[in-house]
């Protein structure tokens, strides 16, 4: 609210009034916006993603199963929403808005009209229990409730046990592209301040610099409320990391095969620069495979990004070898256009069967680029690409993770907290245990370690310091400076503000302060890159043997009707552990527990080897 005071003492000059906007050439508006964001930008401001959208007006952002939307349709329909959404929680009252909403673009309708407000996105995943989902909104005291058609009842269902407010929001809300084409609507969302272009009725670029953005429920929690609240900063500091080593521009389309919730910075990111979109409601292979090969898409908005769980590329093959296989002209086909079209496939967020890899490389001659990250922290470890040919690495092997992503910077520590390896997107340094790490340089990043080094992996970045929330109240780990919210001043002190900003950036960027994130997972480090083990909590003792369940679950998800594992330590005083395994079946998988078994036994030795066998069917 102090932002708004401040900016109330000048005088607001809508453009529209100080000439004819058709007579002005759109692109003028864009330049000298442009050039203002930067500015902002300079001065260590975060400029949001849907106040970048007005740099795109009439390029085509998101495609959905109900249609194409420009960027200025999602921003106007957001600016819309964000009335609503102020006239229940007021203006920049950081209040908490959870939405449910399935993956289109409304998804992004809702995060944008929260940030326009002022307040707090909290997206939750509509295929939760509905206790857990319930458990999530009471815990965060949502204000409101925002839910879309498919997710209608669920949302009415939670005001009214909340006893809050919602608003169902669909399609229709959002206008039609013709209908805000013109120079003049576009020119009547901007306003003159100060000689500089800004959007008008928004809430100023320094407010974005410290404020809160989205609460994220993280998975692993027994009562489903392990919440971490993510700032503007954090966010425009992932997005930076992904655009980076990407080199994401306005010329890429990406299809998104993984949770919203999991790849709203990479999706930001994209938007950021002017790239569109695919988004699919609900997965369907068929529709995938036509979407990766542009079947009936305009050039501009075919797709050369693909993210997806390794669960998705094990059903794309198997729709493969269903429908093309036998095809041989189809098969040159698919191979080509992946090759020379598609510049990166990826996965996060789950463990990839190197069946899965080799397979995928022989039917589109590309790698399966396997990315770590957390869902409080993005995408921080993986390969960087190379600009001109960015899928020629052909020694790539699965299960690497590669190095830390432009930002960040990773460690191995052992079960004392001692250092045993760090690095980051420039340097690496590397320490043996017990060594004085004071006396190490730095070494290039091409240094390889001749030796293989495992410990648990602790990440770290400005991009990593979220508030982490316990019960309904967040406890914030970001440093004092960073804690404070703006504090807003007349003009003629804004240099002196600056400079100060400018040096709690330059405090902020000194190694002195760099704090790790724990994560919970082990990790090995050899050859220049990191390769993922297990999660600590699954690293069993079996008669003397370290065992790590992910390669367990690694050998069984492999197989072709086993979508899913959980690997179990049953306690055992003899061996330490008796292991069990409950697998998740695909619906129209018909192996039984014998054959579940004899696939096992032949992808593991025998101290590997699960002797407990269950099985669920998956809906």
């Amino acid at each position: 609210m102090l932002s708004l005071r401040r900016l109330q003492r000048f005088q607001w000059r809508p453009l529209v009034r100080l000439c004819s906007a058709e007579l002005v050439h759109k692109d003028t508006f864009i330049e000298k916006l442009r050039n203002s964001f930067n500015e902002d930008e300079r001065n260590h401001f975060v400029v949001p993603t849907f106040k970048k959208a007005m740099l795109f007006p009439d390029e085509i952002a998101v495609k959905d199963l109900n249609g194409e939307f420009t960027y200025f349709q999602l921003y106007i329909t957001a600016k819309k929403l964000a009335i609503q959404i102020s006239n229940f929680c007021g203006s920049a009252s950081q209040s908490n808005v959870a939405f449910l909403c399935s993956t289109n673009a409304l998804w992004i309708v809702i995060q944008w009209g929260c940030w326009i407000s002022g307040q707090v996105a909290v997206p939750l995943e509509p295929n939760q229990a509905p206790d857990e989902l319930l458990s999530q909104a009471t815990d965060c005291k949502a204000k409101l409730l925002i839910g879309t058609p498919e997710c209608e009842g669920i949302t009415q269902d939670l005001a009214t046990k909340l006893q809050t407010a919602s608003i169902v929001l669909d399609h229709s809300f959002v206008p039609t592209s013709e209908s805000v084409a013109s120079t003049a609507m576009y020119a009547k969302q901007l306003v003159g301040l100060n000689g500089a272009l800004i959007p008008e009725s928004t809430l100023p670029n320094d407010y974005y610099a410290n404020a809160p953005a989205m609460l994220l429920y993280t998975p692993g929690s027994s009562n489903g409320r392990n919440g971490v609240v993510l700032t503007h900063r954090n966010i425009e500091a992932q997005m930076r990391c992904l655009v980076t080593s990407w080199h994401l521009n306005a010329s890429d389309s990406m299809l998104p095969l993984i949770s919203m919730n999991r790849m709203h910075a990479a999706i930001g990111a994209l938007l950021g620069v002017g790239g569109n979109i695919l988004l699919q409601q609900k997965f369907d292979s068929h529709t995938a495979w036509s979407s990766l090969l542009g079947i009936n898409s305009p050039s501009k908005q075919r797709v050369n990004i693909f993210l997806a769980m390794p669960i998705i590329y094990k059903r794309l093959i198997a729709e493969y070898d269903k429908m093309f296989a036998q095809d041989s002209r189809m098969v040159e086909y698919i191979v080509n256009h992946c090759r020379q079209k598609i510049r990166l496939m990826a996965t996060a967020f789950g463990l990839l069967p190197e069946s899965v890899f080799y397979r995928w490389r022989e039917i589109t001659g590309q790698n399966i680029y396997e990315y770590y990250g957390m869902l409080e922290t993005g995408l921080v470890l993986g390969p960087t690409l190379e600009e001109q040919s960015p899928n020629s690495n052909t020694d790539y092997r699965p299960g690497t993770l590669g190095a830390p992503l432009v930002g960040v910077s990773a460690r191995l520590v052992n079960s004392n907290g001692d250092q045993l390896v760090s690095c980051n997107s420039e340097l690496l340094s590397a320490a043996e245990t017990g060594t004085d790490l004071s006396e190490q340089k730095d070494l290039p990043k091409s240094t390889l370690l001749l030796n293989t080094v495992v410990g648990e992996l602790e990440i770290a970045g400005n991009n990593l310091f979220p508030q982490k929330v316990s019960g309904t109240q967040p406890q914030k780990s970001l440093p004092e400076e960073d804690q404070q919210q703006p504090q807003h001043q007349p003009p003629e002190q804004q240099p002196q503000q600056q400079q100060q900003q400018q040096q709690q950036q330059q405090q902020q960027a000194e190694p002195a302060i760099e704090k790790y994130l724990k994560t919970g997972d082990i990790c090995a480090y050899r050859n220049g890159s990191f390769h993922f083990l297990s999660k600590s909590t699954d690293v069993f003792n079996v008669g003397g043997y370290k065992i790590y369940g992910s390669e367990i679950k690694k050998a069984l998800i492999s197989h072709p009707g086993i979508n899913d594992v959980a690997v179990l330590g049953i306690p055992n005083k003899l061996w330490g552990h008796r292991l069990g395994v409950i697998c998740i079946l695909s619906p129209d998988s018909d192996v039984d527990l014998e054959t579940i078994k004899s696939y096992c036994y032949s992808q593991l030795p025998a101290h590997k080897r699960p002797t407990v066998f269950k099985t669920i069917v998956a809906k």
